[in-house]
């Protein structure tokens, strides 16, 4: 499920995601469909006031990056190599191609929606694990419990032992990106494509764990304040 309000967006995943989707419709401030979304992440330009959404990095040792792993490999270079090339698309469709140094790395990647009109472009502030299953208190989850958790949740069965690894390293104190970033040569690469996905999402968005049919406080509404103001 989708749920939307002004310019912020907020993904819902989980048996109970109808139900919380018709809780949040309530009011009638925030819109909620199913829908299949694509969801593009950017990084901020220093210079503009809007995200570059990243589709290739050339390093400066002339090897081109084109997969989801290329915002660990910025993450992890983007002192060591600054003047590493970007290529992607603004919002507006323009095509610059842009240094690393280029980018405010002290913030987060951006995720945005691009919906149909007068909505336009919407950012993905945030996300919802909504289950049936889950017994405790509302639960916001750090990010790579909660890219653990989106992955537990959305990739095929035959994935789950992979899954499971990984939540193993992390348990071990084992960074998400390193856990990642020691099973490159031995993976499917659609696999490892998939799981870089939901971790970059992590860092995007925030994720909530609850269960809306419990009878506690299922309104996640608050999470569309963490949307900064629209500035293009």
């Amino acid at each position: 499920m989708l749920a939307t309000a002004q310019h912020a967006a907020l993904l819902i995943f989980g048996d109970c995601a109808e139900v919380l989707a018709r809780q949040l419709s309530v009011t009638g401030r925030i819109a909620c469909a199913p829908a299949a979304v694509r969801v593009l992440f950017g990084l901020p330009i220093l210079t503009a006031p809007f995200p570059l959404f990243v589709g290739a990095v050339m390093t400066e040792r002339n090897t081109l990056l084109n997969q989801m792993s290329v915002f660990a490999w910025i993450e992890d270079n983007a002192i060591e190599q600054p003047r590493a090339e970007v290529f992607g698309l603004t919002p507006f469709g323009e095509q610059p191609v842009l240094f690393v140094r280029d980018f405010d790395m002290d913030r987060p990647v951006e995720a945005w929606l691009q919906m149909a009109q007068p909505a336009g472009w919407v950012r993905v502030v945030g996300a919802t694990i909504a289950s049936s299953h889950y017994s405790g208190e509302r639960q916001l989850l750090p990010p790579d419990e909660a890219a653990l958790a989106l992955m537990r949740l959305n990739l095929p069965h035959d994935a789950q032992p992979f899954v499971e690894a990984l939540a193993s390293d992390v348990a071990r104190g084992v960074s998400l990106k390193a856990a990642l970033r020691q099973r490159r040569k031995t993976t499917d690469p659609e696999l490892l494509h998939a799981c870089d996905g939901w971790r970059v999402l992590s860092r995007a968005a925030s994720l909530i764990r609850l269960n809306p049919t419990a009878g506690r406080d299922g309104q996640v509404d608050e999470v569309f304040k963490l949307a900064p103001p629209k500035r293009w």
